[in-house]
């Protein structure tokens, strides 16, 4: 547990690195089983030394590019952020998701990124909230227009409800722990009295009720669902965060342990805590084996500046 409080730097990079690691531990082990994962990393107490950490997937390249096109930008610009988004896509894209994917060939034909975003059922998922972390560290300062800039950010890709509920609930929580004032015990009842009731809502109760009863992860995860749409990942990034409140480490294996969507569900978790936490509160090692580290440190830093001196 860190002792000092965190500058709004630290807060920043804090974020978005524990964001980048969360993803990158968490795609070495997308898709195992939660009992598989337990038999190896789980013995009635976690086991962090021995996960491996993987490489980026699309959680860190997307965030990557909304955190550098609001460092130059200074605003939410979605032309701006969709041309980034595109020109990731075309250099391969990797670990693309679904709604993404379609979303990225309508911006190839041509389709105005404010259209191009997908739609329906299927398009649900945390595609969003997996990148919306840096939106809501540019409100840090200023909660005003939240609401609108994950929208505009979210659009991009995913024109559902329910995927812009998820990215709205986890910008909310960011911004406040990134502004040092995400109060855990009522950061949930917020996030629920901020958005419309919806599946994201009623997961996020769900998150409160397991963590009244001190479920851990093994059996609360499961019970959250373990999948890839924004009512399953986000409450259940949720509950990692608030049940390891000061252990950016915990959070984060708390997060992979269960199996199923674990770079999404870490990344999102990390993206908290991190803010919460600030960059000293992330073990050593992983900021060591982190890929590319020096370039979200510097885009962190760089969004910050942007942030602390706009009016």
């Amino acid at each position: 547990m860190i002792t000092s409080v965190p500058g709004i730097t630290s807060r920043f990079t804090g974020s978005l690195l524990a964001a980048a690691i969360g993803d990158c531990l968490g795609a070495a082990y997308e898709g195992y089983s939660g009992p598989d994962l337990a038999e190896a990393y789980y013995d009635g107490r976690f086991k962090p030394a021995s996960l491996t950490m993987g490489e980026w997937t699309d959680d860190t390249s997307m965030l990557v590019a909304t955190a550098q096109s609001l460092a130059e930008r200074g605003r939410v610009n979605g032309e701006d952020m969709a041309r980034r988004y595109l020109a990731w896509f075309e250099a391969g894209g990797r670990g693309i998701g679904r709604s993404t994917y379609h979303a990225m060939k309508r911006l190839q034909a041509g389709a105005p990124w404010s259209e191009a975003g997908e739609s329906g059922e299927y398009a649900a998922g945390n595609g969003v909230a997996m990148r919306i972390a840096p939106v809501a560290l540019f409100h840090a300062r200023r909660l005003e227009g939240l609401r609108e800039d994950c929208h505009t950010c979210g659009i991009i890709t995913h024109r559902n409800d329910e995927a812009i509920a998820g990215a709205l609930a986890v910008a909310y929580a960011v911004a406040k722990a990134a502004a040092g004032q995400l109060d855990p015990e009522t950061i949930i009842l917020e996030v629920t009295e901020l958005l419309e009731p919806s599946r994201v809502t009623d997961g996020l109760f769900l998150a409160g009720e397991l963590l009244e009863k001190e479920e851990v992860p093994l059996t609360a995860l499961p019970e959250l669902r373990l999948g890839g749409a924004a009512f399953e990942t986000v409450p259940a990034a949720f509950y990692c965060f608030l049940r390891s409140l000061h252990s950016v480490q915990e959070t984060l294996v708390s997060a992979i342990v269960a199996g199923g969507d674990t770079d999404t569900r870490a990344c999102i978790a990390g993206a908290i805590s991190g803010a919460y936490n600030g960059r000293e509160a992330i073990p050593a090692r992983w900021l060591k084996e982190l890929p590319a580290r020096e370039g979200i440190d510097s885009v962190a830093t760089k969004l910050c500046r942007v942030v602390t001196h706009k009016p």
